[in-house]
């Protein structure tokens, strides 16, 4: 229905967060933690931090997914979809975030930083809102010539670190968050 145009991309999330009504946080994830990703995240974000960067996670993903990604990869923070959990169990209530670039302006004003200081990395058709208002913007393995299109950067890599040294190359008075 979302493919077309019958349902909104709130409704969408709204949808597919409920059918985890009743679930197990910890079950779901799990199941999470058993999927693949890029190398070298925890690496990149600690250098990133040692330069005195903030590295946040902006998803339209459940809170308490990020929370555990925040804990296993160390990221400063993140601006997330809210999905109630209580006593471990997930319930109904759902505040999803469909727009990325609304998550990202609200840490940016609790932060005191211009959204245009920041620099996103993004592979899907929802980040290219955030990549038209950013500073800077890096399209990490899409698979969408749209998001390609729009970014600043286009980067294909199995080692997130890639990203670390492109921005190294930008210099320092044109990477700095």
């Amino acid at each position: 229905m979302y493919l077309h145009n019958r349902i909104t991309p709130k409704e969408r999330l709204d949808n597919q967060y409920r059918l985890l009504s009743g679930m197990r946080a910890t079950d779901v994830l799990s199941e999470v933690s058993k999927i693949e990703v890029i190398s070298g995240i925890r690496e990149t974000v600690v250098k990133l931090q040692g330069h005195g960067l903030g590295v946040i996670l902006v998803t339209d993903n459940p809170d308490f997914l990020c929370a555990y990604l925040v804990e296993r990869f160390g990221f400063n923070g993140y601006v997330a979809s809210k999905v109630q959990v209580t006593s471990g169990i997930i319930e109904k209530e759902v505040l999803s975030m469909p727009d990325k670039r609304d998550g990202l302006r609200k840490y940016c004003s609790w932060m005191s930083i211009s959204v245009k200081r920041c620099i996103h990395v993004g592979d899907g058709t929802n980040d290219v809102p955030v990549f038209r208002v950013v500073g800077h913007s890096i399209a990490l393995n899409s698979k969408s010539e749209k998001v390609r299109k729009v970014a600043s950067k286009v980067l294909d890599t199995d080692n997130l670190l890639e990203v670390y040294h492109y921005l190294l190359s930008m210099g320092p008075e044109r990477s700095a968050v």
